[in-house]
C-alpha cells in the first residue's frame, strides 16, 4: 500500500506536474509559425506603449485589481492603460480580441483566473488568446498568482510560449523544475499605488490606543492555513492576550476597502501565513508563496508575523521588517511577546513600514518586469 501511495505522489509531483511542459512544446512551434507570417505580412505595430489589463467584474471589485491598475497608471501614465471589464455575458475571446484591435495596446495582462475555468476550454481558450497576442503583436504579462494550480499553469506556459514574462509569488529557482521557461519573475510583490499608500498612512495616524493591544488575522481561510490558526488559538487559550481572526471563506462576501484597511490599520499585530492552498488540481503546495499582505500589513504600519518565504529577503528582512515564525506553538509564543512589548514591536513596524514605503516609491513590481521583458519592455 505504501508504494503505491509512494508512486501516486511522485505521478502528481514530477508527471502531472510537468503537464506545462507538454503544452508549451506544443504550443510554441505553431506560435512560432503565426508569429513569422505575421510580421511578413503585417508588420510590427506602432512603437507607442499601451498597456491592457483584464480582469471580471468580481475582479475588479479587488483591492489586488485596483491597485494593479493605479500603479499601472503611475507607472506609464494613466492614458496608457486600458482597463478592460470581462463580461460574462459574452464571449471571452471576443472581448479580448475587440481590445487588442480596437485599443492598440502594446502589452497585456493575461490572468487565468479570468476566463472559462473548465480544464479543456481554459486550455483552449489560453491557446487562442495567445494567437490573438501574436496576430496583435501584442507582449503579454502574465499574472499568475498560484503557480501550484495545474491548469492555470498549463494556461501561462502557453500565452507566455514565444514571448513576455510571468509574475509569480513564490521565488523560481525553487519552482524552475515544474515550468518550461525561465521568464519567471518571483517572489513578486503586491502591486501597490502610491495614492494608495498615502491614504493608508492618513488612516493609519488616526489609530486611537485602546488600551489593550490586539493581535489579529485577516484573509481568506483554506487548508492548512485553518489548521494553523485554531492550533494558535489553543496555544493561546487562557492568557491574557488578543488575537482575533477576521477570515472569510473563498469566494465569500468581502468588505469594503475602507473597513479592511481600518482593521489592518486599528491592530497592533497582523499575522499571516504563506502556506498554498491544498485542494484537488495542485501540487507543490509545501512552496511558500508571498502573499499580498505582507506589504498590506506593512503599509498600515502594525508590526507583521509572518513565515520566511524563500528569497524573501529581496525586500525584507526577518527581525528588522518583520518576525518570522516556524511552526503554530513558535507563532503563539511571539505573539504574545510582542504584544506585551510596545517598544519593541512598534520598532519592528516603523522599519517595516518604511521599508514598504522605499519600495512602492520604487515602482519595484513594474521596474522587475520591465527588466525581464529588456527591449519589449512596457515603460
Amino acid at each position: 500500500m505504501s508504494d503505491v501511495m509512494g508512486n501516486n505522489d511522485s505521478f502528481r509531483s514530477f508527471i502531472l506536474a510537468r503537464l506545462a511542459y507538454i503544452t508549451f512544446f506544443t504550443a510554441w512551434p505553431f506560435l512560432k509559425a503565426v508569429n513569422c507570417f505575421c510580421r511578413v505580412f503585417w508588420g510590427s505595430r506602432s512603437t507607442k506603449r499601451k498597456l491592457c489589463i483584464e480582469a471580471g467584474v468580481r475582479g475588479w471589485e479587488s483591492i489586488e485589481f485596483k491597485e494593479l491598475y493605479k500603479c499601472a497608471c503611475e507607472y506609464v501614465g494613466e492614458g496608457s492603460v486600458h482597463k478592460l471589464v470581462v463580461r460574462p455575458d459574452l464571449s471571452y475571446l471576443m472581448q479580448v480580441n475587440d481590445v487588442l484591435r480596437a485599443a492598440e495596446v502594446s502589452h497585456y495582462v493575461y490572468d487565468p483566473r479570468t476566463g472559462d475555468q473548465g480544464l479543456l476550454r481554459g486550455m483552449v481558450q489560453s491557446f487562442l488568446v495567445a494567437v490573438l497576442l501574436v496576430r496583435y503583436d501584442v507582449v503579454p504579462v502574465v499574472l499568475l498568482t498560484d503557480l501550484s494550480v495545474r491548469t492555470w499553469r498549463c494556461q501561462a506556459a502557453v500565452v507566455s510560449a514565444i514571448r513576455g514574462c510571468v509574475v509569480c509569488f513564490m521565488a523560481p529557482k525553487m519552482v524552475q523544475p515544474i515550468f518550461p521557461h525561465r521568464r519567471l519573475i518571483g517572489p513578486s510583490l503586491m502591486p501597490f499605488s502610491q495614492e494608495t499608500f498615502c491614504h493608508v498612512s492618513r488612516l493609519s495616524a488616526k489609530r486611537v490606543d485602546s488600551g489593550t493591544p490586539k493581535a489579529i488575522f485577516a484573509g481568506s481561510l483554506y487548508e492548512p492555513r485553518t489548521t494553523t490558526l485554531n492550533e494558535i488559538q489553543c496555544f493561546l487559550k487562557g492568557k491574557d492576550v488578543l488575537f482575533e481572526v477576521k477570515g472569510r471563506v473563498l469566494g465569500g462576501a468581502r468588505i469594503s476597502d475602507d473597513e479592511y484597511w481600518e482593521r489592518l490599520c486599528f491592530s497592533d499585530i497582523i499575522f499571516t501565513t504563506a502556506d498554498q492552498m491544498i485542494q484537488s488540481g495542485t501540487d507543490w503546495t509545501h512552496i511558500p508563496h508571498l502573499v499580498y499582505r505582507y506589504l498590506e500589513a506593512l503599509v498600515s504600519g502594525s508590526m507583521l508575523i509572518a513565515q520566511a518565504v524563500p528569497s524573501v529577503e529581496r525586500y525584507f528582512t526577518p527581525g528588522e521588517h518583520f518576525v518570522k515564525f516556524e511552526n503554530a506553538e513558535q507563532a503563539a509564543s511571539l505573539i504574545e511577546y510582542y504584544l506585551n512589548h510596545p517598544e519593541e514591536r512598534l520598532n519592528i513596524a516603523n522599519a517595516g513600514r518604511a521599508r514598504a514605503k522605499a519600495l512602492i516609491e520604487s515602482r519595484c513590481f513594474w521596474v522587475n518586469i520591465d527588466c525581464m521583458l529588456g527591449r519589449d519592455c512596457i515603460n
